[in-house]
């Protein structure tokens, strides 16, 4: 839980001190504000996040009698590959934390360095609303975790609220929402049709790994994985197409000042 409030107290930070500072953009970048759409966005995000916060602080943690009577048997054979003790996930949590810092590579790009207030404020929406959408569900669903349905992992984990949030994967959302954001932003700022190659490799692949590892040490069940990874992707996707700049785009839907670089086409198939 303080995971997600940290990370929500972030992005407000970064939105306030950006919110009034709108520059105006001009032809030659490919992403715009406009005080509307940030007002809509952020308003959601902000009431979601509340009713998140509202309802998971409800929720009530497992009872000696409750763990007793879950049976592996009860679970969905394609998720019950995941039931095993507890572990740290030091990989996870490596990448998971690591991919936070993946917009700041939009420093060394020149064009995306001049353009990083309207990076970041849109970064800041892609994790208002990933945490928002991620922690009403947990809260919603109270699914518990494969751990809780082994005999020898600690109890004192068993009876965490957390062991009850198990759907969907958080780890899995946010390095799909981070890496997807990151390689979405730099595809229109890039002229190398090997670097965004590289890019979206890399973009797939970090959430992959980090689904792999909640799966493998019994944090999450593979529905958790594939669903926090679709969500994700979604919204580190969908977030950047909201704010293509609408005054830069020619008749065929290609902004002027990049019709002539090349365009990639990536599809991914979970």
């Amino acid at each position: 839980m303080n995971f997600f409030r940290s990370i929500s107290f972030f992005a407000l930070s970064v939105i306030f001190s950006l919110s009034f500072s709108f520059s105006q953009s001009t032809q030659n970048e490919p992403f715009e504000l406009s005080s509307g759409k940030e007002a809509a966005i952020i308003g959601a995000g902000a009431a979601i996040g509340v009713a998140a916060i509202l309802i998971i602080s409800n929720n009530d943690k497992l009872t000696e009698e409750g763990i007793k009577s879950l049976s592996p048997e009860k679970v969905w054979e394609f998720d019950r590959i995941a039931i095993g003790p507890y572990q740290e996930d030091i990989l996870g949590d490596a990448l998971v934390y690591s991919s936070f810092l993946l917009p700041l590579t939009f420093l060394a790009n020149n064009d995306a360095k001049e353009d990083f207030g309207t990076l970041s404020l849109m970064y800041a929406e892609v994790v208002l609303l990933n945490a928002g959408i991620n922690g009403l569900v947990k809260g919603l669903t109270t699914r518990n975790r494969p751990y809780v349905y082994d005999v020898n992992s600690p109890a004192e984990e068993k009876y965490k609220t957390s062991a009850r949030h198990s759907f969907y994967s958080g780890h899995t959302s946010f390095a799909a929402s981070n890496s997807f954001f990151t390689a979405r932003v730099f595809s229109e700022y890039l002229t190398s049709s090997t670097a965004k190659t590289l890019i979206w490799t890399a973009a797939a692949i970090i959430p992959a790994v980090t689904g792999f590892s909640r799966i493998n040490t019994h944090n999450h069940f593979p529905t958790d994985v594939i669903v926090g990874y679709i969500v994700g992707a979604a919204i580190g996707y969908l977030i950047p197409e909201l704010h293509k700049h609408e005054n830069n785009i020619n008749g065929s839907g290609t902004p002027d000042s990049f019709i002539h670089k090349p365009i990639l086409v990536f599809q991914i198939s979970l």
